[in-house]
């Protein structure tokens, strides 16, 4: 179950942020295309370089994945959150032994390159029942243990302004995106906003060679994978991975 060591940190009071992920394998083909893509391995939090894109350069396609490279590779299913007061690092591992609990179990997803709102992700190719049920469950196991929110906090989640439902459900877990508004990403770039048609056109190009087994085959969504940053504005990085269980036969 686990695969990084728990939560040490030189912080006293511990990490500033939590969140829960899905997150291929560690030692998967999945997780090295990701981590190898945005240019850092959120497990051994080391650098690694970025493939080479045709009529982008280097330093462009960095900047382009700067966003999504200070989160990991990943998909959230619960989004970054400080710990409440009165709870405890012991509490939230016992939360997040709560979303692999036996109810959704191992199941597969398949892939589909796309522009979601202004940047590239990796969505599902079909709605999937078990998929959002993980989520949901990842949502109500983890928000006892999140801090609520302050006001600034709810003003940056409105800016790029919500339905009415999702000022709701902004108000209820903390987070506009989830229940029936949640939509499976995992991230590519920062957002594209301004860029020239020849680059992006580039880039989607170069991500469905480089994606290419993952568009193929899809993959196993088998674990919940707990994430922390350990001061504001630093990279997350990959705390324990927590495998969905089977339901039993019977």
């Amino acid at each position: 179950m686990t695969e990084a060591p728990l939560i040490p940190t030189t912080a006293a009071s511990g990490p500033y942020r939590h969140a829960a992920y899905f997150a291929p394998k560690s030692d998967s083909q999945a997780w090295d295309l990701g981590s190898r893509w945005l240019g850092r391995c959120a497990f051994g939090s080391q650098a690694h370089v970025q493939p080479l894109i045709d009529t982008i350069d280097a330093g462009t396609f960095h900047r382009l994945t700067q966003s999504p490279r200070q989160y990991g590779w990943h998909a959230t299913l619960k989004a970054p959150f400080e710990l409440a007061l009165g709870s405890s690092l012991e509490h939230l591992h016992a939360s997040f032994m709560q979303t692999s609990a036996i109810g959704t179990g191992p199941f597969h997803l398949t892939l589909q390159l796309a522009d979601v709102g202004d940047f590239l992700a990796l969505v599902p190719r079909k709605p999937s029942a078990q998929l959002n049920a993980l989520a949901d469950r990842c949502v109500r196991a983890l928000h006892p243990c999140a801090l609520v929110l302050s006001e600034s906090e709810l003003l940056r989640r409105r800016a790029g302004g919500l339905t009415a439902r999702q000022e709701n459900l902004l108000q209820q877990w903390g987070y506009p995106f989830v229940m029936e508004e949640f939509q499976f990403h995992m991230t590519l770039t920062g957002s594209l906003r301004g860029l020239d048609s020849s680059t992006r056109d580039a880039l989607f190009a170069a991500a469905q060679r480089w994606f290419a087994p993952l568009l193929e085959n899809g993959v196993p969504m088998d674990a919940v994978t707990w994430f922390a940053q350990d001061a504001q504005g630093g990279d997350f990085r990959w705390v324990e991975r927590f495998e969905l269980k089977a339901e039993p036969c019977v």
